[in-house]
């Protein structure tokens, strides 16, 4: 058996994506991105329940701040 040589535009890539703006990317991934002023907001509500201290509340606020 022999096989011909085939052109690079008739073998699929395995190893290319969809460029970042497609909408198809934005539906599936769209819950792995981070909302910062929704983390704010939780940060603030376990404050606000005692389960955070302030030293801590302060130290998260910073990380979501530098995203």
């Amino acid at each position: 058996m022999t096989t011909t040589a085939r052109r690079r535009e008739e073998v699929p890539d395995l190893l290319t994506r969809p460029p970042s703006g497609t909408r198809e990317f934005v539906d599936e991934w769209a819950h792995l991105l981070v909302d910062p002023v929704r983390q704010l907001a939780m940060l603030a509500d376990l404050f606000e329940v005692g389960l955070l201290s302030w030293a801590e509340y302060e130290r998260f606020k910073q990380g979501v701040r530098d995203l």
